[in-house]
């Protein structure tokens, strides 16, 4: 298994944090980012820095999202990474 970090483009990012139930609001708080910024990110309306991705990508992963490539390319949640953010049992999930 390959340990190469996958850089998860816009769309599945957008995925991931619907499916974490996070605004853009929070996400905008857990990154440092403004709220627009997300939005503009998320809808393509600019180029958007490496630096932005990234750090969208890396709030949602401290989050339990873990991004997948190669033949399934697309996102999973690590309920037990969740589980160790939130102290919740993953088996209760």
């Amino acid at each position: 298994m390959s340990r190469v970090k996958v850089r998860a483009p816009r769309r599945l990012l957008l995925g991931a944090r619907v499916t974490l139930h996070i605004e853009q609001e929070e996400l905008a708080t857990l990154t440092g980012l403004s709220r627009r910024t997300i939005s503009n990110f998320e809808n393509s309306k600019l180029k958007t820095r490496e630096s932005t991705r990234a750090a969208i990508q890396a709030a949602l992963e401290e989050r339990g999202i873990v991004f997948t490539n190669g033949d399934k390319p697309g996102f999973y949640i690590d309920k037990e990474k969740m589980a160790e953010r939130h102290e919740v049992d993953p088996a209760q999930s």
